[in-house]
């Protein structure tokens, strides 16, 4: 799934053309929260769809305070750019699966992760991948909420609360590798990522 998720959005950058140029070749970059969307019971039905949609997400923050897995090192402003693009290919996505949940669960994600990255706390913006991810794909609850809420004031013990949210609903709902590779990457990700 990893390599046609990327590759899906490397057409849609061609497609739109410069000054955006895409990474040739594009290679083996990690879509590990593409794979945990796809794995849940909410999502699997669609998963390479759910796939997409995050993925494109998530490009869309690499490009706004990362590096791009798709593009071929975009100077600043159109890496700004370029961000939204994707930010837009994968909301259009997420309205195509008509899911209400969801985009709740990606707009928090998008606002509270760029309020996590204004404060200069990355690590707790990857925390809240996480969480938000494993919601996108079992399902959130009230816990889930007020860990999420917590986490957006940067509140003592919120990512604690998601981590232990996050790991018990991937055990409930069985999400194994594709959730234990996902903690494994945020885990291990240097900070600038």
């Amino acid at each position: 799934m990893s390599r046609g998720t990327l590759e899906r959005l490397a057409g849609r950058v061609r497609e739109e053309g410069p000054p955006l140029e895409v990474r040739e070749p594009l290679g083996q970059a990690e879509t590990v929260f593409g794979e945990l969307a796809a794995a849940g019971p909410r999502t699997s039905e669609r998963g390479d769809e759910y796939a997409f949609v995050v993925e494109s997400v998530r490009e869309g923050y690499l490009c706004h305070y990362g590096t791009s897995r798709v593009l071929d090192d975009p100077d600043p402003d159109l890496a700004l750019l370029a961000g939204d693009l994707f930010y837009a290919i994968g909301i259009r996505g997420l309205a195509d699966l008509d899911d209400l949940e969801s985009t709740g669960i990606l707009s928090d994600l998008i606002r509270v992760a760029a309020e996590l990255q204004a404060a200069d706390r990355p690590d707790l913006a990857e925390s809240l991948w996480l969480g938000q991810i494993t919601a996108l794909s079992c399902g959130k609850d009230d816990r889930q909420a007020a860990a999420v809420a917590a986490l957006a004031t940067r509140s003592e013990g919120a990512r604690e609360a998601l981590a232990a949210w996050s790991e018990e609903a991937a055990d409930a709902h069985r999400l194994g590798r594709a959730f234990d590779v996902a903690r494994t990457a945020i885990d291990s990700r240097p900070s600038n990522f």
